[in-house]
């Protein structure tokens, strides 16, 4: 199935070249386009050689040669991806438990390795073809992220429900002898993979360090809209304690034996827990931060870099938006965070998720409306407002399908999804998670 060019832009060099819109593009250097990773990852070259079909010709293809040049737009614009969906069913599928209003596509329950290996996706191997693990280490997709919940096949078909979820080690195996790093996952339910089959899982995936890089244990994520769904809860503090503790025991035994820590506890297990902060060291790279891992620590190394001499901006008063979860660990900071903000007084509000319903009480998953809600009766002209940067996509959209202006102008004041109003930028080169 060929790629249709759906835009070129004006001017461009792919309009200098006289492609058109409606063109089909059949190979790049000889290798046939099967969809858009084959785009990225060939389309970046220097010298680009380009087989082409016109619009309404069919069979006739012909060549272009484009020089790319520095600076310049190639120009070209192709279809949304169609994305490889997800064959399990999860009991704890975030999909399932959507309220109604929320942003377009969400509702996708996507298992694609394409975006695992762009974006660092979470997949769980459950629907790929073999042509496809082949096409992963031809093309050398590396590192992927892998849901692994459990090495168990028993244990993993409770949490995925899929008759191939039991092949896991076999894929994991295949992938790693293709030269293929993988970074994987345990979502920790209670009751199913908790316990002995969490321990299993580790301790099993730490022997393929370091093809396998690391391990991320997150707790299930479960909203107000289950009717109908499996009953699951989430864990009581004293559970996430324990689990933070046997965690944290775990990679110190795996450090002295592998050099590294390899399983991370997530902060929101942390935070349940009511325990500190791991510092730094830690975790290592910070190879999960998208996953929540080591985002808090990375903001408060932030904080504890910044100084009142840094600080440049006036504003009469900012308002730091947080979930309820975060909510009272922030609070212990904001008289670090006043010290080093002179010019600004510094307050915080701790948004109820009514979007999903409890038991969702992370910044993340805040709506527009749950911030417009708690924020609106305080700001006033002149006033900031700090927002969690999870809580958009990276078309900056909303869970609830607002954007970002939209939510300004309802609030009518200034709306940040960084701490850049008030802390100058970590002098590290992480990437810096919000709260």
């Amino acid at each position: 199935r060929l790629v249709q060019i759906t835009h070129v832009e004006p001017g461009s060099q792919a309009a200098d070249a006289g492609i058109v819109a409606g063109d089909r593009l059949v190979a790049i250097a000889g290798q046939k386009v099967r969809d858009f990773l084959d785009l990225h990852l060939w389309l970046g070259d220097e010298e680009l050689h380009l087989t082409l079909e016109h619009k309404d010709v069919y069979g006739k293809p012909f060549d272009v040669t484009i020089q790319r040049e520095y600076g310049r737009s190639l120009g070209l614009t192709f279809p949304d991806p169609r994305i490889r969906l997800c064959g399990n069913d999860c009991p704890f599928c975030f999909v399932d438990q959507l309220p109604d209003g929320v942003r377009k596509n969400l509702d996708v329950r996507d298992d694609d390795y394409r975006f695992s290996y762009l974006y660092g996706n979470f997949i769980t191997l459950t629907n790929l073809k073999e042509w496809e693990f082949e096409r992963i280490i031809e093309q050398e997709l590396s590192p992927l992220y892998i849901s692994v919940h459990a090495i168990d096949p028993v244990v993993r078909e409770k949490c995925l429900k899929s008759p191939r979820s039991g092949e896991v080690m076999d894929r994991i195996h295949q992938l790693l002898d293709g030269g293929i790093d993988l970074h994987t996952q345990i979502v920790a339910i209670p009751g199913i993979n908790d316990g002995f089959a969490m321990e299993e899982t580790i301790f099993g995936l730490a022997d393929y360090y370091p093809g396998i890089r690391s391990v991320a244990v997150v707790p299930v994520g479960l909203t107000g809209h289950r009717a109908g769904l499996p009953d699951l809860r989430t864990y009581t503090r004293k559970e996430a304690g324990k689990i933070v503790e046997g965690v944290r025991r775990y990679g110190r035994a795996l450090k002295r034996r592998l050099g590294a820590q390899f399983v991370y506890i997530a902060d929101e297990f942390v935070v349940l827990a009511g325990k500190p902060i791991p510092g730094q060291e830690y975790y290592d790279g910070f190879e999960q931060t998208e996953n929540g891992v080591g985002m808090v620590r990375q903001l408060w190394d932030r904080i504890e870099a910044a100084s009142a001499e840094d600080y440049k901006a006036d504003r009469k008063r900012a308002w730091i938006v947080t979930g309820e979860s975060f909510g009272p660990l922030l609070k212990e900071k904001l008289e670090d965070i006043q010290k080093r903000t002179p010019g600004t007084h510094v307050e915080m509000l701790v948004a109820e998720n009514q979007l999903f319903g409890r038991p969702t009480t992370v910044a993340g998953l805040l709506g527009a409306k749950d911030i417009l809600r708690t924020a609106k009766p305080h700001v006033q002209a002149g006033d900031i407002v700090l927002i969690p940067d999870e809580a958009l996509n990276q078309d900056g959209v909303f869970l609830d399908d607002w954007t970002m202006p939209q939510l300004e102008k309802e609030m009518g004041v200034p709306i940040f999804n960084s701490w850049d109003p008030l802390l100058p930028p970590v002098p590290e080169v992480h990437e810096v998670g919000a709260w």
